[in-house]
């Protein structure tokens, strides 16, 4: 129901008294909300050309830098937008803003921060000026797809394992609608918000509906039955194994993607290490596999020899991705005692 200040007071159905709502999340982050764009988030002016990719690349050891990517795509507009913010990361590189943004919503507890960012949310729509890192950071996040099939391994594994992250909070905005719904939820005390591993696993039973097991923040092991799950983590990636069609991949129509490694150490080094998707290839350099198939910037297929299928174009998004991430984070609902 709403009441008479306009917000949401959730009323439970005396029938349904036990229920419950567990949200399970890798980040222990909630969503951004969205807040007033002055942008297109689809402006050709935040990527780069193919010829100022490949006249970077020749004079740049073959391959796009991530960190002059996020230079020119990132910092320097926010220079140019928000001086004052800039003044504040303009010395910080990826892994260092990545730091600062992250230890604040760290300490701070989610729910908290959703209240402080509704607020600051709404004063922007009302305003109508944008929030410029948050909207600048998801034109990045769209400007990095273009280049990111000529980043090396080595910045392909920063960006997943730091930014990425932090994209997929400010990407994932909630309308201002489903914030008020949450926490007139969460003032009910009828939602949670548990941070678990990555590795954590759902399994039918055929009494209880689903069993979760997970390992908590503190690294306990915990196993919980659910009557209700759902699964919102979205669109995933998809690979070689997925494509239907047994054909293509038969004849050497299409294959998985690679990137290579700048430094042969470091690639010989993670290997070695037995990291996860680094091999070995025929040439005795080493190659990270990423999601997706291999494209040529036509989008046409390319073979395991990287020579491109003249009349094949693999232009389905899940195939294609490379560097785009979905929230990390599971909704349960959970009836009954």
């Amino acid at each position: 129901m709403e009441s008479q200040d306009g917000t949401l007071k959730y009323m439970v159905n005396k029938n349904s008294e036990n229920f419950k709502i567990h949200l399970f999340s890798t980040g222990g982050f909630l969503p951004a909300l969205r807040f007033h764009s002055e942008d297109d988030a689809y402006s050709s002016e935040w990527t780069m050309s193919l010829e100022e990719i490949y006249d970077y690349k020749k004079k740049n050891g073959g391959f796009v830098d991530l960190d002059y990517v996020f230079n020119i795509n990132f910092k320097l507009p926010i220079r140019e937008k928000d001086p004052e913010f800039y003044s504040l990361i303009k010395d910080l590189n990826l892994e260092e803003f990545v730091g600062k943004i992250l230890s604040f919503r760290e300490r701070n507890d989610s729910f908290e921060l959703f209240k402080a960012e509704f607020k600051e949310a709404e004063k922007s729509i009302e305003k109508r000026k944008s929030i410029t890192w948050k909207e600048k950071l998801a034109a990045f996040s769209y400007s990095m797809n273009y280049p990111a099939k000529h980043f090396s391994a080595e910045d392909m594994l920063r960006l997943k394992s730091n930014l990425m992250p932090l994209i997929s909070v400010i990407i994932a905005s909630l309308p201002q609608s489903s914030y008020l719904e949450m926490m007139a939820l969460h003032d009910a005390g009828l939602i949670d918000l548990i941070q678990v591993d990555k590795d954590s696993t759902v399994e039918p039973h055929p009494e209880t509906g689903r069993i979760y097991h997970y390992r908590s923040e503190d690294g306990s092991k915990t196993t919980q039955s659910y009557q209700l799950f759902i699964d919102a983590i979205g669109q995933q990636q998809m690979n070689m194994d997925d494509l239907p069609f047994e054909g293509l991949k038969n004849q050497n129509s299409t294959s998985s993607a690679y990137l290579g490694f700048k430094e042969y150490q470091k690639g010989k080094e993670l290997f070695e290490n037995g990291t996860e998707n680094v091999f070995e290839g025929y040439n005795n350099n080493y190659y990270l596999k990423v999601p997706g198939l291999g494209i040529n910037d036509h989008f046409q297929s390319l073979t395991v020899y990287n020579e491109a299928v003249k009349n094949l174009f693999i232009m389905a998004v899940p195939f294609i991705r490379r560097t785009q991430s979905r929230l990390f984070w599971i909704g349960f609902l959970r009836y009954g005692s």
